[in-house]
């Protein structure tokens, strides 16, 4: 902020007896003759020592105001992970897309505490997929398309937790099925051998107790399979 002089008021200075103006201008514009005393108007206000001090003084305390409402402010902003004080607000940081300016938030992280962070929750969400991946290679396949009953690898769809015991189709069967506007999978009835067979051992038929349900639950006539 530069200097404003609000009054000025000269004694026995150069060619100036004495010389007061009150309510200076914030723009003002000193013009006149050559010899009348332009420059010793300038000279006082200006290099007077009691002027500048107190201005000197002004600018000190405004700057003073400044650096504590900028520290507060990095203090709001402390990383909640590592406790870090940023020196400013926005900072131009290196990340997989290239640089980005990363802008610092409250009860926000410090760059590095972010990138971590996202690095973490990547490999913690890796590591569930393949749990999943896992568990659900134990069940039953999909009925439609005899994969696996979380779906395909590495689809959109594949689900990323254990699939229910009594799930039928993948996630992309099922999708396909209601495109098609088909209904509820309905199994095939057991035939009349297979019932007979029953009765002796167990059937190694993996849906065989839903087929069995789907018998008492749907008619034959009509079934769409």
């Amino acid at each position: 902020m530069g200097l404003h002089i609000s009054r000025i008021e000269i004694r026995n200075f150069r060619n100036f007896r004495h010389l007061v103006i009150d309510d200076f201008p914030t723009h003002a514009v000193i013009v006149g003759e050559n010899g009348v005393g332009k420059s010793n108007l300038l000279t006082e206000a200006l290099e007077n020592p009691n002027n500048r001090a107190a201005y000197d003084q002004r600018q000190a305390a405004r700057e003073d105001e400044e650096h504590k409402a900028h520290q507060e402010l990095m203090d709001s902003l402390v990383c909640i992970d590592c406790g870090e004080v940023p020196e400013e607000e926005s900072t131009w940081e290196h990340g997989r897309q290239g640089q980005v300016e990363w802008t610092r938030r409250p009860g926000g992280r410090c760059w590095p505490c972010h990138q971590n962070r996202e690095e973490r929750l990547e490999r913690e969400a890796e590591e569930q997929l393949e749990a999943a991946r896992t568990a659900n290679a134990a069940l039953r396949p999909c009925w439609a398309c005899r994969g696996s009953s979380g779906g395909k690898e590495g689809s959109k769809l594949e689900l990323r937790e254990k699939a229910r015991p009594d799930r039928l189709e993948c996630p992309e069967c099922v999708q396909a099925r209601a495109a098609k506007d088909l209904g509820p999978l309905v199994l095939p009835v057991p035939t009349k051998r297979e019932l007979v067979a029953a009765l002796v051992s167990a059937p190694d038929d993996p849906w065989w107790e839903e087929r069995v349900l789907h018998a008492k639950l749907y008619p034959a006539r009509g079934r769409r399979v």
